[in-house]
């Protein structure tokens, strides 16, 4: 009998934990926004080297490079998009940048790697292809595709 009564406690504190939970998700605002894709417009852009950025973003793309990678980083002025593609045995690559456009809540960019003629590095011997894009400053998302 006591073995029955315990299983019905445990079950208890296990309901009335979950409402607890549920109840506190709906008191706190939290809501599940859908990232629209549809295309408000085009974005102005420029494509930027290591002297045009700042060299925190520099150092930072400096750390991830060898693996591929996505990030953003602001500044007081711009937002900067940055695509790298990890430790490649080529160097005759290219990236593309193929879309970067604004919706209602995000910005969304596509870029690609393309190779041009098949050309590889002498062994132990790497490229790191990344690309940073610069645009105006927006408080929004950046969707990657």
């Amino acid at each position: 009998m006591r073995g029955d009564e315990g299983a019905i406690n445990w079950t208890i504190r296990i309901i009335l934990l979950v409402m607890i939970f549920v109840i506190a998700f709906f008191l706190t605002g939290c809501k599940v926004e859908e990232t629209k894709e549809e295309k408000v417009k085009d974005l102005d852009y420029t494509i930027c080297d290591e002297s045009k950025l700042p060299d925190a973003l520099v150092e930072l793309i400096q750390e991830k490079r060898k693996e591929p990678f996505k990030l953003t980083y602001r500044t007081k002025d711009y937002l900067y998009i940055v695509v790298g593609y990890g430790a490649q045995d080529r160097t005759d690559l290219s990236i593309l940048l193929k879309e970067l456009y604004l919706t209602e809540n995000a910005i969304f960019v596509e870029t690609q790697l393309e190779s041009t003629q098949g050309e590889k590095l002498e062994e132990d011997k790497m490229s790191y292809p990344w690309i940073a894009i610069k645009c105006q400053l927006y408080d929004l998302q950046v969707i990657f595709k």
